[in-house]
Formats: C-alpha cells, structure tokens, sequence
C-alpha cells in the first residue's frame, strides 16, 4: 500500500502525478492494475466531446490491453485520435477510495495479433470453462480488436488510510454502497 504524506485534519490527501515509466512502477497503479476490477476508458469524439464507457483490462508488460468490437464507437474515436484516459478505482464505503487515471495513446490491434491480446483479457475475468457456453462464447467473440494502451502520465489518489477513512472506518458511519441486481 502507497502511504502519502499526511494532510491537516480530516483533509483529503493530495493527489500525486506520475510522469513516464514511473506510471506502471508505481505500486499503487500497479495493485490496481493486477486487480480484478472493471476500469472506465474514455476516447474523444469527433465534436470534442467525451465517450466514456465500462471496460475489462489486462496489464502487459508496458501497456494496459483492453478487448472490444471493431465496430466500437471507441474504436473509430481512437483510429481518429488515439489519446485515451484509463480510470481504474477501488472504491468501498465512505472515505475508503484509491484509484489512478492513466493518460495516454492507445493502439487499435486487429487481426490475428489481436486474438491472444483479447483472450488475456478475457482470461483475467472468467474461467476458461466458460467459453464453452454458447452465449458466452458468441458474447466474447464480438472482442475481435484489441486495445493497447500505453501510459504517459497518470493522477493516482489513495485515500485508504487517511483520517477521514480510519474515523469512518472505526465508527461505523459509512454507509454502505449498494450494487444494482442482475435483471
């Protein structure tokens, strides 16, 4: 766990910027990155406008590999401009909140250079016995580009620990977040 240095009482603490290859040798990036969490990439849209959506990752070496269709809004936004912001947060009740926002340029793979770079993303979220299920199985198949984010700087903020989070922590007062039910 990163610690930062304390902030006054019951502030949050400051958020740090990463710059280079001190983006994914930072621990609390990297902690995020091998977690299996759902991340929010965001492209630019032809009028400026941001396209944000809900996506899986995978880290590789240097770069974050995300999965989706080639006929992807996110797709044509980053073939028109590659730059891309990557969220990815950990967030639990009350102050207990961390999290990086990687900013860089993303590479649409296709063809069969996609193929393992799509399955290791898959392969991070199920289990391989999944895939023999049909539904499963055509759902996955319509990732047939890859994503190769590289990060040039990144926002990290980690406020797990600061005193706001130990109080609620330690209290009781947080409320709990509540998850939506599959329909």
């Amino acid at each position: 766990m990163v610690r930062l240095v304390s902030a006054p009482t019951g502030a949050p603490l400051p958020s740090r910027r990463l710059r280079g290859g001190a983006v994914l040798a930072d621990p609390l990036v990297r902690e995020l990155l091998e977690a299996r969490l759902v991340a929010s990439l965001a492209t630019l849209e032809p009028d400026g406008s941001v396209h944000l959506v809900a996506i899986w990752f995978a880290l590789a070496g240097d770069a974050v590999l995300l999965a989706t269709g080639s006929g992807s809004r996110k797709v044509a936004n980053l073939e028109r401009d590659p730059r891309a912001t990557l969220l990815v947060h950990d967030s639990r009740p009350g102050a207990e909140v961390c999290g990086a926002c990687l900013e860089g340029r993303a590479e649409v793979v296709r063809g069969e250079e996609a193929a393992p770079l799509v399955a290791a993303v898959h392969a991070k979220y199920v289990e391989p016995r999944a895939e023999e299920e049909p539904e499963v199985a055509a759902f996955f198949a319509s990732d047939d580009v890859a994503l190769r984010l590289r990060p040039l700087s990144a926002w990290t903020w980690d406020e797990r620990e600061s005193g706001s989070a130990r109080a609620l922590r330690a209290g009781g007062g947080a409320l709990p977040l509540v998850p939506t039910t599959p329909r």
